[in-house]
């Protein structure tokens, strides 16, 4: 049952709060530094009902939609992109279960998904494939009643810490994109290898690696709908993880802006606090700016996805990518300008926001492939604005 309004501020600002100030906020930094998948927490916030927000009941979960998880994300973002990624991630890989699963697949794996009980990985991305997906070259050959997957997988959001890994491959590669399908493997399975997580200059608290399989045999009954259905899933998933990552860079931005306006206010530098020096308050203005403008965009983008308007929605989910991520980039550089030489030092935040907030602008397809299916759109259906005006 989809929450309240009232219901779902309560949540928001009662146990998730409570949940981020007291447990999350205090470690952070050192999740950061350390490099580790705060498992203990993901298990946390599991209790509280977070991984289940957009599943429905009969599985664990609220059935509410994605309102919420927008809005869940971006709370988190505040104090750690690092899991906001994960919880994201999560999210991503329910989603092509929940669509295409049979419902002996829902039943023994959303559960354990919403509970904490497994991590999952979505495995597309690959050395030659990433953005193109058509391009991937993993394949899995059908022989009896298994199938055999081999090839590699790089860039594994929770690869590492990973159990139960959502894997696209070519199972006819004369058939180009719709020779794509989806599997769900265990981490178990020989032949699956999860390489060392990767030093990555952000979100180093969200483990990212290479997986590979050698002649990984799985069930049939791992395959997730028909043979032929992956691409079409891998895209409806992807626009859904696009607005998640808008939601995290537009809490990542806040954080950068709420810092820089604090300090500005608080600076006094000839006589008066540095936010009354024209230069600066206008770039604080501008900041602000761009994150109403921001926000009306994710919303947007939310409203068709629960609309059912997939097409519109791929493009704003396109859109809300690219405008959140660059704004939370320039929110964060923006703010070491603000701050001086603080800026440049771990007292505050700020340094980890910008290594963050790069990556932002790279998961889930860069914002150059971005703006390359909002050409695309552009070129097929000329400009086809959605209403910025519910009817409702």
């Amino acid at each position: 049952m989809a929450l309240s309004s009232a219901d779902r501020k309560a949540f928001l600002e009662g146990p998730v709060a409570r949940f981020i100030s007291d447990r999350l906020a205090p470690i952070a930094d050192e999740i950061d530094e350390k490099g580790e998948f705060p498992l203990a927490l993901y298990r946390e916030i599991a209790e509280l009902g977070a991984l289940g927000l957009c599943c429905p009941e009969e599985y664990g979960g609220f059935d509410d939609g994605a309102v919420t998880m927008v809005q869940l994300l971006q709370a988190i973002a505040a104090e750690s992109v690092s899991f906001a990624v994960s919880i994201a991630n999560c999210s991503d890989c329910a989603a092509p279960i929940l669509a295409k699963g049979s419902e002996a697949q829902k039943r023994e794996y959303v559960p354990q998904i919403i509970s904490g009980e497994i991590v999952p990985a979505f495995c597309l991305s690959e050395p030659s494939g990433g953005s193109d997906v058509a391009a991937i070259r993993t394949k899995a050959v059908r022989d009896g009643d298994e199938y055999v997957i081999t090839g590699r997988k790089m860039w594994i959001t929770s690869a590492t810490v990973a159990d139960l890994f959502v894997v696209f491959a070519k199972t006819d590669f004369t058939a180009g994109h719709r020779g794509i399908s989806a599997f769900l493997v265990p981490r178990n399975t020989p032949g699956l290898e999860v390489g060392k997580a990767e030093e990555l200059l952000g979100t180093r608290a969200s483990p990212t690696a290479e997986v590979s399989f050698s002649g990984v045999r799985v069930p049939a009954s791992a395959l997730l709908g028909q043979e032929g259905e992956g691409f079409k899933l891998a895209m409806s998933t992807l626009d859904e993880s696009r607005i998640q990552i808008a939601a995290v860079a537009l809490g990542a931005a806040n954080k950068s802006i709420e810092i820089a306006v604090n300090y500005a206010r608080e600076r006094i530098q000839f006589g008066k606090p540095i936010i009354e020096h024209q230069g600066l308050g206008f770039l604080l203005s501008e900041l602000l700016i761009e994150l109403a403008c921001a926000q009306e965009v994710v919303a947007k983008s939310v409203e068709l996805l629960e609309s059912g308007d997939l097409e519109k929605c791929s493009v704003y989910a396109a859109i809300a990518k690219v405008k959140c991520s660059d704004l939370s980039m320039r929110a964060a550089i923006d703010a070491a300008q603000v701050l001086g030489g603080y800026g440049l030092t771990k007292s505050y935040p700020i340094e980890r926001l910008i290594r963050d907030s790069k990556a932002l602008q790279i998961f889930e397809g860069t914002n150059e492939i971005q703006k390359w299916l909002i050409a695309r759109d552009l070129q097929k259906r000329g400009l086809n604005l959605a209403s910025p005006i519910s009817n409702d």
